[in-house]
């Protein structure tokens, strides 16, 4: 059993822990403030701390932050009273393990005790196996990217990883959600365990419940054999939920439940099954929207809210799409073969795109490219059509502005006239042609978006 350092500056509280633990076969050791607790880490032996948040002049979160500079990876549990479970949050952002709050149950202390003891084993495990002189950040194969966000992204997961904490990644779809989420599993102590993915979305609501958590045979029609659901498969390991915001409230209550109490019951079953499963949740819109309209549960959210991770849009770190590219036409090159060269044209045409369709519209554009090269080197005319008209485009739109700028003939009200269809063409290409979409995102109305474009010659001839 792993040796617990219990602190807090109220003796009642000491002494009723150190009783519960020693009689739960731990190792315990007692401080009754901040100052004596960093003394008995620094001195060693120390595997999880339990430290009381209200104390003086050292509070828990003080105390937590030089235990963690010390010790990364070492399990520090806060108590705290309910009043203040949003600073318990904010620490558990930074780090911490888990909170719990006053007045505690047995059962929970014992149930946060042992799955902290559970990743100090692992932790060990993981440092004998892992190769010392290979820098955790080299081991993320699936990031490809040299743009700030993603090394910040890579240092996030480098520090959330060999944490119990739940993950919340947002961002839009096609950015890398899952990509992000495989690598904080691999990188993490649950790395050799099951790795469950679900799309939300993807499952009908009568079904997703049944997929979730299994069901017992005779539960409902069809029901003819006891089935595991999804976290039981994960046991161990970590269960990916993809477009959480698309969960169903009755459903998002259940979530709740096994993330709080870490057991779940099969439909039409009345036994409780505990799981070991760390969640991560990912999401293409905004679930802090989605808590005021109601049709996403706060206590839910707050649970996932935990650590959050933002993947921005492509089109937001252009410093990434070339290493990108090159990284997709490597992975497209049958082995043995040469990799074909990218012509400087056609990431010119790339770094001009605005990719409404993010990572995953790049990769099919390079798939599209690839099937259709017959020399050795990626050139621009390869590329899909709607790339080219759009790269096309901001190249014209860039000389006029060059040939405005140098004319200085032309009335300020045939200038702006003449910048605005520039525009409405630059996002009628981005919009693949599809005028409602490009009238939504110029915030026009439809008929508004027609009426300019009956303005424009070049419009009319198409």
């Amino acid at each position: 059993m792993s040796k617990v350092l219990i602190v807090d500056d109220e003796p009642r509280i000491l002494l009723l822990l150190q009783s519960l633990l020693k009689t739960n076969k731990y190792e315990v050791e007692t401080a009754r403030d901040g100052a004596g607790a960093l003394e008995i880490v620094r001195g060693g032996g120390v595997d999880i701390v339990i430290t009381d948040l209200r104390m003086t002049p050292m509070d828990g979160m003080e105390l937590f932050k030089e235990i963690h500079k010390l010790h990364p990876s070492m399990p520090v549990i806060l108590l705290t009273a309910y009043a203040s479970v949003e600073t318990a949050i904010d620490a558990m952002r930074e780090g911490m393990f888990d909170y719990l709050t006053k007045p505690f149950k047995v059962d929970d202390i014992l149930s946060c005790l042992a799955r902290a003891d559970e990743k100090v084993k692992k932790h060990e495990s993981l440092a004998l196996s892992m190769d010392a002189d290979t820098p955790p950040k080299y081991r993320f194969e699936n990031l490809i990217g040299s743009s700030p966000i993603m090394t910040q992204v890579c240092d996030m997961i480098q520090k959330v990883a060999p944490t119990a904490a739940t993950v919340l990644i947002n961002g839009e779809s096609g950015t890398g959600k899952e990509v992000i989420a495989k690598t904080i599993h691999r990188n993490s102590p649950r790395a050799g365990k099951p790795w469950v993915a679900v799309n939300c979305a993807a499952l009908p609501e009568n079904l997703l419940e049944s997929e979730m958590f299994g069901h017992v045979k005779g539960s409902f029609t069809g029901a003819y054999a006891d089935k595991p659901g999804l976290f039981e498969v994960a046991n161990g390991g970590t269960l990916f939920l993809d477009e959480i915001s698309s969960m169903p409230l009755i459903l998002q209550g259940k979530l709740l439940r096994v993330l709080q109490e870490r057991e779940i019951r099969r439909v039409g079953g009345t036994k409780d099954i505990p799981v070991d499963v760390r969640v991560i949740a990912a999401s293409n819109t905004n679930l802090e929207q989605a808590v005021v309209k109601g049709t996403f549960r706060s206590d839910l959210y707050y649970r996932f809210a935990v650590i959050t991770i933002d993947i921005p849009p492509l089109r937001d770190r252009k410093d990434d799409i070339i290493p990108l590219t090159k990284h997709f036409i490597r992975l497209e090159t049958p082995e043995g073969s040469p990799i074909p060269t990218l012509e400087p044209e056609t990431a010119k045409a790339l770094m001009a795109y605005n990719w409404p369709g993010n990572v995953r519209e790049l990769e099919n554009a390079v798939k599209h490219a690839l099937t259709f090269m017959s020399e050795g080197s990626v050139t621009p005319d390869l590329l899909p059509p709607k790339i080219l008209r759009y790269a096309q485009a901001a190249e014209a739109a860039s000389g006029a502005s060059a040939d405005s700028a140098t004319a200085g003939s032309a009335s300020l009200k045939s200038f702006l006239k003449q910048k605005e269809k520039e525009y409405i063409e630059h996002i009628l290409i981005a919009a693949g042609g599809d005028k409602a979409k490009a009238a939504d995102a110029l915030k026009v109305n439809l008929s508004t978006l027609y009426r300019k474009l009956s303005d424009d010659p070049n419009q009319k001839e198409k």
